[in-house]
């Protein structure tokens, strides 16, 4: 399995861990409360049948005075006009009460309950519910304490806060081994990127010896029969002899930008001069072709890029702008600055970028063109980079390719 669906797979796994335990811990919380209420309910109902068993035993109600229980905060009778006949309080027996929450209760079978604050500040589980004594109907308002059945609550909100923050816990440390693991790829992938580099200077260096020279002298000896000979036929023939060393030379000279690993060379260069030089050498190509070059604005101040680097980088995107249009087109160049950059704008008409090659279109060797080296957009990425500058391409929405590229310009003498 590719690593990056691995990725996936463990990722989407915590997260249905992580949204189960969320469920669970919610869920739980969300049952406590009932739960607890339920369990005072409970208590209720027990101690209301335990005192309407010594009710019953003792119609004078003198035996309650000695019952207690550790959960019970108060409980008072009162009859049905309201007079207290039994209260923990002896001073109260015998009063009127003065709220009339006991005669929904009284008129029938009915229990209440809810929570009230009592004068101390308690909040305690109040219920009403009828007695039953042999001659008449009285009701038992009863308080509980709450503190023993809220642990509930407060055991269940506490599960939930530990939860959270377990889960952020086990998030934060994975995100950080994840993001550990994305570093170490990277620092892999850059070693192996600059291990590659490596070989391809070694490589660069055999060109520049091995390649280099004898193809000098082939250039040389097929543009001097190219002069001598009479055959017109012998004169072609000669001619693509240039030609073909002439790419060479620039598929060797790519290389060697691109495996060069010593510091970029100071210096800077007139845009403006430098496009129309470009186009002048690529002239040929582009007449062959069927293909204008159109430019658009001003740079009036010079980049800080050497004038040799960039009509390397104009000449390789002249080349692919003029091969993506086979049969004609214009290539519109546009020129800007807003006081610190300057951009340069190439568009052409062809049929643009494929997504593919968007993607990868600046990995070295990559190339859509049968006899193309793939070094061209590469060179151009490290050039503009190593002065400061990007590069970036893009589908023109009214078709064909745009490719900006941005460069600093020349810091003015204070």
């Amino acid at each position: 399995m590719p690593r990056s669906k691995f990725t996936y797979s463990i990722l989407g796994g915590c997260l249905l861990l992580t949204s189960l335990l969320l469920w669970f811990a919610v869920a739980n919380y969300r049952n406590a409360e009932p739960v607890a209420q339920s369990i005072l309910r409970g208590m209720s109902l027990s101690l209301g049948q335990a005192i309407e068993a010594l009710a019953v035993r003792d119609p004078s109600l003198k035996t309650l005075a000695g019952f207690s229980s550790h959960d019970s905060a108060y409980f008072s009778l009162i009859d049905k006009d309201g007079v207290i006949r039994f209260h923990k309080n002896p001073d109260l027996v015998g009063s009127r009460i003065e709220d009339q929450r006991y005669l929904p209760v009284a008129a029938a079978p009915v229990m209440t309950e809810e929570r009230i604050r009592l004068g101390t500040g308690e909040l305690v589980f109040e219920t009403q519910q009828q007695l039953h004594l042999p001659k008449q109907t009285l009701v038992l308002r009863l308080a509980l304490h709450t503190w023993q059945a809220d642990q509930i609550i407060r055991r269940a909100r506490s599960g939930v806060v530990v939860i959270v923050v377990l889960l952020v816990a086990a998030w934060g440390f994975g995100l950080w081994g994840l993001r550990l693991q994305q570093r170490d790829l990277q620092r892999r992938e850059e070693m192996a990127r600059h291990e590659q580099l490596a070989r391809l200077g070694e490589l660069g260096a055999v060109l520049a010896h091995e390649v280099r020279t004898p193809l000098a002298g082939i250039k040389g000896f097929a543009q001097l029969l190219r002069e001598r000979v009479q055959d017109v036929r012998q004169q072609e023939y000669a001619g693509r002899i240039v030609t073909e060393s002439e790419r060479l030379e620039g598929l060797v000279t790519d290389l060697l930008i691109y495996a060069r690993q010593e510091a970029m060379q100071q210096g800077f260069a007139l845009v403006q001069e430098l496009v129309h030089d470009a186009w002048k050498q690529l002239a040929g190509e582009a007449a062959q072709a069927g293909v204008g070059l159109q430019v658009r604005g001003v740079i009036a101040r010079p980049v800080a890029c050497p004038w040799d680097r960039l009509r390397q980088m104009l000449l390789n995107l002249f080349t692919n702008a003029i091969q993506a249009m086979p049969d004609g087109g214009a290539v519109e160049v546009d020129l800007s600055d807003d006081g610190e950059q300057a951009t340069i704008l190439i568009k052409d008409s062809g049929s643009g970028f494929a997504e593919e090659s968007l993607k990868r279109a600046f990995d070295p060797f990559y190339t859509t063109r049968p006899s193309g080296s793939g070094l061209g957009l590469a060179v151009c990425s490290k050039i503009a980079a190593g002065y400061g500058g990007t590069i970036r391409l893009a589908n023109a929405l009214s078709g064909g390719a745009e490719v900006t590229l941005q460069l600093p310009l020349l810091k003015e003498k204070q």
